[in-house]
């Protein structure tokens, strides 16, 4: 074999080598995957200037101020287009709520003011994984007043930052792991494998005396850069490892020649 075909087909090795490294780039760059997201949700009271935190637990948990109780809730699902919603379908204490961020009941024989009280949600993501901080806390003022004879009622305020601009979360989830939702991803995608970010929204809550109501939020702008998948980055090297051969066995036989 002459010196200009090993040169040649080293160039061409050189190439695929180029080539295979632009595809994952392209596979990893180029696919704005949708994101798988779950994780649970909870609450606490308090009368500032004194503060609360939260449990960190999925289990089941309520917590009440005078007549308000909490009951926390799980939530789970793949985002469309970006956008998840959670809310309705509202459960109370001792009960736990679903894919909504929790509920609230109001207590109609438990006449009580609540101005200058305050309650904090607790939001905790257990995918994606890799999130920066798992546990970013909302806050938000309880006003309103409630009146025994149920003229009265409760407003939960949460910031206008989160009402409209939202928390940002980034994320790098590399454990790759099967979509724990057979069918909600679409085709050809896959939901928890890659980098990316989301925004969290909670919407303000009002109720009244007797009233069982779900806090309300949802999930937008999420996107993900997605880590090639595992079979195609063994079809890859298969290639490469057949190229790299072909070169070895020509040079092999000029040297015999």
């Amino acid at each position: 074999m002459s010196g200009f075909t090993i040169r040649r087909a080293a160039r061409s090795f050189a190439l695929s080598l180029v080539a295979a490294a632009a595809f994952a780039l392209c596979q990893g760059e180029a696919r704005a995957d949708e994101v798988y997201i779950a994780g649970h949700t909870n609450g606490c009271f308090a009368t500032p200037p004194a503060t609360c935190q939260p449990v960190n637990n999925p289990a089941p948990q309520s917590t009440t101020l005078l007549g308000l109780t909490y009951s926390n809730s799980t939530f789970q699902g793949v985002t469309a287009n970006g956008f998840l919603a959670f809310g309705g379908n509202p459960v109370a204490s001792p009960g736990q709520n679903l894919n909504n961020l929790g509920a609230f009941f109001l207590d109609p024989t438990v006449p009580a003011t609540y101005n200058g009280n305050s309650f904090r949600l607790r939001i905790t993501f257990t995918a994606p994984q890799g999130l920066g901080d798992p546990s970013r806390l909302f806050t938000a003022d309880i006003i309103g007043t409630v009146r025994s004879d149920e003229s009265g009622g409760v407003r939960i305020d949460f910031s206008n930052t989160i009402n409209h601009e939202g928390i940002l979360f980034t994320f790098n989830d590399t454990n790759c792991e099967p979509n724990p939702l057979p069918g909600h991803a679409p085709p050809g995608q896959q939901v928890t494998c890659g980098s990316g970010s989301f925004r969290v929204r909670v919407n303000d809550l009002s109720i009244n005396p007797g009233q069982l109501a779900s806090l309300t939020g949802d999930i937008f702008a999420a996107q993900q850069t997605t880590i090639p998948e595992p079979a195609t980055l063994l079809l890859l090297g298969t290639g490469l490892t057949g190229v790299a051969a072909r070169v070895r066995r020509r040079r092999r036989a000029r040297e015999r020649s």
